[in-house]
């Protein structure tokens, strides 16, 4: 058996050693060839409409992203079998009002309303759900934001 081993690694180490050059050589090749890295979807639009609905599902919001006039106002239904809160993606935006739902008040079959005054970028999350989040765009501003913008 040992001798079997023995004949495999000169292969093995050959096959890794390959595999590290070739990484290291595509990384240092391909790192200047300005392709952007992907980026999210846009927003769907839904300006023109004085209330429009997210749903929140089990373990997302749909839609997840979507642009709104300033004065709309958003309503988002629990669909879902398990209970959501809404809450902003970090303490520091500032939404015009208080913002947000608990877990309390969120449970399946709830709703949470709320209405957006200032044009903004406005990420939103479920905190229960880590993967579950979205983002409101009021107005005609950029999105994304540009990396200089500092967001909403």
């Amino acid at each position: 058996m040992t001798r079997h081993a023995h004949r495999r690694l000169p292969a093995r180490g050959a096959l890794v050693a390959v595999l590290v050059v070739g990484t290291l050589f595509g990384a240092a090749c391909g790192g200047s060839s300005g392709a952007k890295a992907p980026t999210e979807p846009p927003p769907i639009d839904l300006r023109g409409r004085a209330a429009v609905q997210v749903a929140a599902l089990d373990n997302r919001f749909e839609p997840p992203r979507i642009r709104i006039d300033p004065g709309t106002t958003v309503t988002w239904v629990n669909q879902g079998a398990m209970v959501h809160n809404i809450a902003k993606a970090a303490d520091a935006i500032d939404f015009g009002a208080p913002f947000g739902a608990t877990a309390g008040e969120f449970g399946p079959g709830a709703r949470y309303a709320f209405r957006f005054t200032k044009p903004g970028i406005f990420p939103y999350a479920c905190t229960i759900h880590s993967l579950m989040n979205g983002v409101v765009v009021v107005g005609d501003v950029p999105f994304p934001p540009a990396a200089d913008a500092g967001g909403a």
